[in-house]
């Protein structure tokens, strides 16, 4: 029986790391399953991992290749297996326009899929299934939206998504037991995450002596060995791994291969 509340990293390498599955999470509490963001390399990961009925709602933080893409195989690997649940996709209002495609390509040269797509937008987001959720944009090449959820027992998960946190993100983050922020460069980047730019709130964090696990993930291969070094003085983040697994009560920390 699956615990309570618990995540496992399904990747964590950026948009073009040839030795790491693009960035993505699947949430789960109580049997009910969230995937953030389905990036191109991160279905051949899944199918060894879930049932085709097993996921409950897709979130898609923003619509760069890197992060949607890969919906088209995911859904056509569900439809060729008789999927008959439908599935949740959230996503941006705007940027269904990106989306839609991607759904379509996955069922041609058949009119629609053997299960139905539940759209919704992610703009005023509550709650997705058992968790309340809040959303925070970032600064980023095209508008990304960081996901905040509070599950059942109260364990708080932060995920930023691509770009540079904002004010509201970055209380978010603090507020939270599971935070995984990307980290794509060493100096500051105008349009994604940095160690220079996240600096600061893990010496807030630290200063506040709170029980959590911080992750970096999304960095650009040629920084994560000096990234490495950088973390060390912070007992409470890593580098994040695929495979690994965060389970409640956070003191609970499991690390394996897929």
């Amino acid at each position: 029986m699956l615990p309570n509340f618990q995540l496992t990293v399904i990747g964590n390498g950026d948009a073009y790391d040839s030795q790491r599955t693009n960035a993505s999470i699947l949430v789960q509490e109580n049997g009910y399953q969230l995937l953030v963001d389905c990036g191109p390399t991160v279905p051949s990961q899944l199918f060894s991992q879930i049932q085709v009925d097993d996921l409950d709602v897709i979130y898609i933080t923003h619509c760069h290749p890197d992060h949607c893409l890969g919906l088209t195989s995911l859904l056509n690997w569900m439809d060729s297996y008789r999927r008959k649940r439908p599935l949740i996709i959230i996503a941006q209002q705007a940027q269904w326009v990106i989306l839609e495609p991607l759904i379509a390509f996955s069922h041609w040269p058949q009119a629609r899929l053997g299960f139905d797509i539940i759209r919704q937008d992610s703009e005023q987001l509550q709650k997705i299934g058992p968790w309340q959720a809040m959303t925070a944009m970032t600064q980023h090449s095209v508008r990304n939206l960081s996901l905040h959820l509070i599950s059942q027992s109260g364990d708080r998960l932060f995920y930023s998504g691509d770009g540079q946190i904002s004010s509201e993100g970055e209380q978010l983050a603090l507020q939270s037991d599971w935070v995984f922020i990307e980290c794509e460069t060493l100096e500051s980047h105008y349009s994604h995450g940095s160690w220079h730019s996240i600096q600061h709130l893990l010496q807030k964090n630290q200063l506040s002596k709170s029980d959590c696990q911080w992750r970096l993930y999304h960095i650009d291969p040629n920084y994560r060995q000096e990234l490495s070094q950088l973390i060390r003085p912070y007992d409470f983040i890593q580098l994040a791994e695929r495979g690994e697994q965060l389970i409640a009560p956070i003191r609970s920390l499991k690390i394996k291969s897929i």
